[in-house]
């Protein structure tokens, strides 16, 4: 009984570590620059799916990719994806590493898998 009892408690932790922000069109990008916030956020359209209701401002989906979180690079190749997905008018996939809002994993794609 205790292995199926930690095997559960496992797969419940897990499923809490990690999760989707969002999945739709890219709204709009803001980069910000100030002293207090030095971040990308990323607003989602009202019709997205696979919302973490944590992001949800008014009417959008918002996703922040904090720079001091990641690699330089990194965070060019997130932004460059999200800008191409704006101007395609293709769907994006936030997903985050810690069932946060903070953008961890982008992915272009047409449907949710």
């Amino acid at each position: 009984m205790n292995r199926v009892s930690a095997i559960l408690l496992l797969f419940i932790s897990l499923g809490s570590y990690a999760g989707d922000i969002g999945f739709g069109t890219v709204e709009g990008v803001k980069v910000y620059d100030f002293s207090s916030d030095d971040s990308i956020r990323v607003y989602l359209n009202s019709a997205s799916t696979h919302v973490n209701a944590d992001c949800v401002a008014g009417a959008m989906v918002v996703g922040k990719i904090s720079k001091a979180s990641h690699e330089e690079a990194v965070v060019d190749r997130m932004l460059s994806m999200l800008l191409a997905a704006n101007m395609s008018g293709k769907k994006v996939r936030l997903h985050s590493e810690t069932a946060s809002c903070e953008i961890d994993f982008v992915a272009i794609q047409q449907s949710y898998y």
